[in-house]
């Protein structure tokens, strides 16, 4: 459809006066979008940032989490852009290294105010990236000196309740490996693994490690040996006075789990224990339990190499212990020529001296053993599984590990 005359001519001369450019120019350089292009952004102080952050999350917290609210999703996005600057400055961008003073007036600010309970408590209800962001700021939270302090360790003392809040987001899957990674490294305080060993959290783990969901589960595992593994002493402390329900529910739980990798993390983790000095007295309380000794001999007889070896670097403390008891050299002697047939034929994919020197040591001790009592009679207890461990003789997979 044709343009009118008058429709033309007002478009004609509103595109060709030159006092109107001439007018227009200023107003584009008055305009706020080309100060802005003009203005450098002058940084924000750190500790503006994380009250920022503190005000963005009770407002989340308050509104429906009905992500169609417009308020809640611009609340959302000026949360995820607050959480990512905080990150930068903690690990610095590119190749710009961290500034230690705004790095200590960040976290020195975190953790004055309620930031961090706002952070844990509200992290369902934030995007998934900002929640990786989150994950990233708490853990590195962990190792920042503020006047040559790590002032999170005061914190957790005072704020041990959160500690639930992480542990227990193990059963929802959206946000279990936020919860796990934020919790392993608060276990780097001596404080934190102390309370979640001597809480009814512990015995929820052994639950967690077998979750359906692989990722939930290995990470859960993840957690577990960190806390098991990293403050020796309360680790010792723990043991000691718990070894009877712990231990009973490490074998039934995870060292006999249908599941491969449980028992290859189980076993691996229950070697890097009982081999630990610290842990001395429970190691040998542990190799002193033929019924332990019993769940070793059936791990060996796994058609998974790794679980096999490490089944046998736990499994040889039982035949070096000097102090054998009366059953376990029963056992032994009963089982030898079964025994000393399968280590004949049990070896390393690859060739190595340490394994092969243990493995000579074991042999020589079951050789020497001497019964406390009847072969016959003690052999009839373990005949069941010495009968399944003399059919892998010679037939040790030496498949690679995974």
């Amino acid at each position: 459809m044709p343009i009118s005359t008058k429709e033309e001519g007002a478009l004609k001369k509103t595109t060709s006066s030159p006092m109107s450019f001439r007018k227009l120019v200023p107003k584009i350089l008055r305009s706020n979008s080309m100060k802005n292009l003009f203005k450098s952004k002058k940084p924000r102080p750190p500790a503006e940032i994380v009250r920022d952050v503190a005000r963005l999350l009770i407002c989340i917290d308050s509104l429906s989490n009905d992500a169609t609210t417009p308020r809640r999703n611009d609340k959302l996005a000026q949360l995820d852009a607050d959480i990512r600057e905080l990150k930068s400055i903690l690990y610095g961008i590119e190749e710009s290294e961290p500034v230690a003073e705004a790095c200590a007036q960040l976290t020195q600010e975190f953790f004055a105010g309620d930031t961090m309970r706002l952070l844990i408590r509200c992290l369902p209800k934030l995007n998934f990236e900002t929640r990786k962001d989150a994950t990233r700021v708490v853990a590195n939270l962990q190792r920042q000196p503020v006047h040559s302090r790590l002032i999170a360790s005061d914190y957790w003392e005072k704020n041990i309740d959160l500690l639930d809040v992480m542990i227990t987001g193990h059963e929802d899957p959206s946000v279990a490996l936020h919860y796990g990674g934020m919790l392993r490294d608060c276990l780097r305080h001596q404080v934190v693994a102390s309370y979640v060993l001597k809480s009814a959290h512990i015995k929820k783990f052994f639950d967690y490690i077998q979750l359906p969901n692989f990722d939930v589960a290995s990470d859960a595992a993840t957690t577990f040996k960190e806390l098991m593994t990293r403050h020796k002493s309360t680790v010792a402390e723990f043991l000691t006075e718990n070894y009877s329900w712990f231990f009973s529910d490490f074998n039934s739980k995870l060292l006999e789990s249908p599941n491969y990798m449980t028992r290859r993390q189980a076993i691996k983790l229950l070697g890097d224990m009982l081999l630990d000095r610290s842990n001395s007295g429970v190691m040998v309380r542990y190799v002193s339990s033929k019924n332990n000794m019993k769940v070793l001999m059936n791990l060996m007889r796994e058609t998974h190499k790794c679980i096999q070896i490490d089944a046998f670097h736990v499994f040889k403390l039982f035949v070096a212990n000097k102090n054998k008891p009366a059953d376990i050299i029963n056992i032994l002697a009963a089982n030898r020529n079964k025994l000393l047939r399968f280590f004949d034929g049990f070896n390393t994919e690859k060739e190595d001296e340490m394994f092969a020197a243990d493995k000579a040591l074991v042999v020589k001790e079951i050789r020497e053993l001497v019964a406390t009592a009847p072969v016959g009679c003690s052999g009839e207890l373990f005949k069941p599984i010495a009968g399944q461990l003399e059919q892998s003789v010679g037939a040790v997979h030496t498949r690679k590990c995974q």
